[in-house]
């Protein structure tokens, strides 16, 4: 199909289809979108300016401070492009193709803004499903049409990596190990490398659950509950959890976690992100510029074209995107993961 243009100024629908989100895909907090004017990133690491010098003497020579470093991952941003076809029974429900042949104005408008609402919603569902695998692994897996799988390493040490020397739960799944142990542990490490505590522990609702029940057989005479957790945690030293159990379908019917359950990650916070999710330049947001639909300054980001052809009568919708979160700081990130058998 060639692009044709059913809607007479195709940027209003453009912008505002950069704009839909899901509600319930709250990584962005995270790592939130970023339009960037480019293809590719490269990744500068964010150190936190909490060096400290010596005092200095009089006439004696200042202190040099070290620069931020430079993380040796980049590559392309991967392209993303969810399609909707209007069929030709779409077409033809309301009479639409009749009205074009027989020369008559037909307004696409309320067709392409929902297919263009509909596209920018998986490509947003898209991206979550890439940070979720960033928060709970430190590293993306890309799997291209052709199956072959890229994976993106943000290169997050070992040495913040941990699983639990005793999982929390037996093959029968009773309780063993000691969890709020295990989070003390995590967090201290945490604080070494970010320089202080957490912000967030990002996890599942069944590990909240399963602290929730941990706490009650710690203090078996209390009644315990949500408010006596965030208490406990609160007098350990430890972050408040948020959870989050999103599913996602993908296009073969395959359903999965886009945060997998059993992982606990320990971020800043969503008012301090340990990234952004970059959206670059497309060869379609290119074309738009030159076809004077978009501004220059306007081609970052997701992008909208319509398509056609006439035998057989098709039309379409064409959602294109250049995305990938990038974690800026992988010394802020602590993930414990396979907390249960």
């Amino acid at each position: 199909m060639q692009i044709v243009d059913l809607v007479p100024d195709l940027q209003p629908v453009i912008l505002a289809a950069r704009q839909v989100r899901d509600a319930r895909n709250t990584l962005a907090q995270f790592l939130p979108n970023t339009p960037v004017a480019s293809v590719r990133y490269k990744l500068g690491r964010g150190r936190r300016l909490d060096q400290t010098v010596p005092v200095r003497a009089i006439d004696a020579p200042a202190t040099p401070i070290r620069q931020p470093g430079v993380l040796t991952v980049e590559g392309e941003l991967p392209a993303i492009t969810p399609i909707v076809n209007l069929s030709e029974q779409d077409l033809t429900t309301d009479m639409m193709l009749a009205r074009e042949l027989a020369g008559l104005a037909v307004d696409f408008t309320p067709s392409v803004t929902a297919a263009a609402a509909r596209t920018a919603l998986t490509v947003d569902n898209t991206l979550e499903a890439m940070r979720g695998q960033l928060l709970s692994t430190g590293v993306v897996a890309l799997t291209a049409d052709d199956g072959t799988v890229h994976t993106v390493d943000f290169e997050v040490p070992a040495g913040q990596k941990f699983t639990p020397a005793t999982k929390w739960t037996d093959a029968t799944g009773a309780p063993t190990g000691d969890p709020f142990a295990d989070l003390v542990s995590w967090h201290k490490a945490f604080i070494n490398v970010a320089g202080d505590r957490a912000g967030v522990m990002l996890t599942s609702d069944d590990v909240y659950l399963h602290l929730v029940n941990r706490l009650r057989l710690k203090f078996p005479q209390q009644p315990l509950g949500e408010t006596a957790l965030a208490g406990y945690l609160t007098d350990q030293r430890l972050p408040q959890i948020v959870t989050y159990d999103r599913t996602f379908t993908a296009y073969d019917g395959t359903k999965s976690r886009v945060f997998p359950n059993g992982t606990v990650t320990f971020l800043p916070g969503a008012d301090n992100p340990v990234g952004r999710t970059e959206l670059g330049i497309t060869q379609h947001a290119r074309l738009q510029v030159q076809r004077q639909i978009l501004t220059a300054d306007q081609a970052p980001g997701l992008t909208v074209v319509t398509l056609g052809e006439d035998n057989p009568p098709q039309r379409a919708v064409l959602a294109s995107a250049m995305g990938l979160p990038i974690l800026t700081d992988n010394e802020a990130i602590v993930i414990a993961s396979g907390v249960f058998s």
